[in-house]
């Protein structure tokens, strides 16, 4: 994948970005403005199988920080984030025997819940480390990056091991920002700046820790769910990612080409010219979601092929049938035998 694909395929989850929105929110700034434009709105990340792209999580981020100038916006993002924020990952580290393992965990994990950063485990006789990397070359929301992640390693490591967690130093890449004494707040431990690389660093000791709530069976299913029950969304680019999560919101009443257009702070004709760009139609984009939903309808026993078409944005059911022979080359009534 090239750099620009990379940089606007939708695929990575919203956890962080769901709770930066709530953060927003007790700071008295709006996050609807942080999403203005952007193809999602606050809602969309309070759904598990929403997707976002680099450049709209990067740019959702920087208006943050526009908004909240001098604050300590990542310290205080990394702060408020409990276990639970990471979603079936938090479940599968709790469940896990020691605090390395549930660590472990995490790093085999973490393309799940969404991080814009890369973790990975350096360890040696006397030290655990976790280096988190920017892999996607945002310098300028770095620092916010790596003070949500370090900030939420410790919410997380003591709510595994209790107050026994302490990490030993913590390493940051970059220089003191004008809240620098924030730092101390959040970490027991000396805070090295302008250092070779992002280093979260406890005593090799800790990993041994055991966890209070450490179920075998219960973790074992949480692993196997995570990692064959959810295999990868396809990737897609944020453009068509935006317009069918607008589109899915209510295809009853589905939005016109000249609603979408003015949701993704675009023209009419722009809105046009991108779906070309892209090989597709409004046209074709309502009739692909319109088919899914329809057969995920169908297997439902107890819906009539009336209320299927209802639901999907037909006035009636003659119009449904027509369109679904069209989409499939057979009637709803096959359909709902084979769903």
């Amino acid at each position: 994948m090239d750099e620009p694909d990379r940089y606007t395929t939708a695929n990575l989850p919203v956890h962080l970005l769901r709770c930066l929105a709530e953060t927003s929110k007790e700071l008295g700034i709006d996050p609807t403005r942080l999403c203005l434009g952007l193809g999602f709105d606050v809602a969309d990340l309070s759904n598990p199988s929403c997707r976002i792209s680099l450049r709209q999580a990067s740019t959702m981020i920087r208006r943050a920080l526009d908004m909240a100038p001098g604050r300590a916006l990542g310290l205080e993002l990394g702060t408020s984030e409990t276990i639970a924020s990471i979603g079936l990952v938090g479940y599968a580290m709790l469940t896990s025997p020691t605090l390395k393992d549930a660590i472990s965990v995490g790093m085999e994990l973490q393309r799940h819940t969404g991080p814009l950063m890369r973790f990975e485990v350096i360890s040696d006789a006397r030290t655990l480390s976790i280096r988190a990397t920017n892999v996607f070359l945002e310098p300028d929301i770095e620092a916010f990056l790596v003070e949500e992640a370090f900030g939420s390693f410790m919410k997380i490591g003591r709510s595994l091991v209790g107050p026994a967690f302490q990490p030993k130093v913590v390493d940051l890449s970059y220089p003191p920002p004008a809240y620098a004494e924030q730092y101390a707040r959040v970490f027991p431990c000396p805070v090295r700046f302008e250092q070779e690389q992002n280093l979260f660093s406890c005593d090799a000791a800790l990993g041994n820790r055991p966890i209070a709530t450490h179920d075998p069976l219960a973790h074992r299913q949480a692993l196997e769910f995570l990692q064959d029950a959810l295999p990868p969304e396809p990737e897609g680019t944020e453009f068509l990612e935006s317009i069918e999560r607008i589109m899915r919101r209510d295809l009853r009443h589905a939005p016109s080409l000249a609603e979408i257009a003015a949701q993704l702070c675009m023209s009419e004709r722009t809105l046009r010219r991108r779906l070309a760009d892209q090989g597709v139609s409004y046209q074709t984009v309502i009739d692909t979601i319109r088919r899914k939903r329809a057969f995920t309808l169908l297997s439902n026993p107890r819906l009539s092929i009336e209320d299927v078409a209802h639901e999907v944005g037909f006035s009636d059911a003659h119009n449904f049938r027509r369109a679904f022979k069209r989409w499939t080359g057979h009637g709803p009534r096959e359909g709902q035998r084979t769903a």
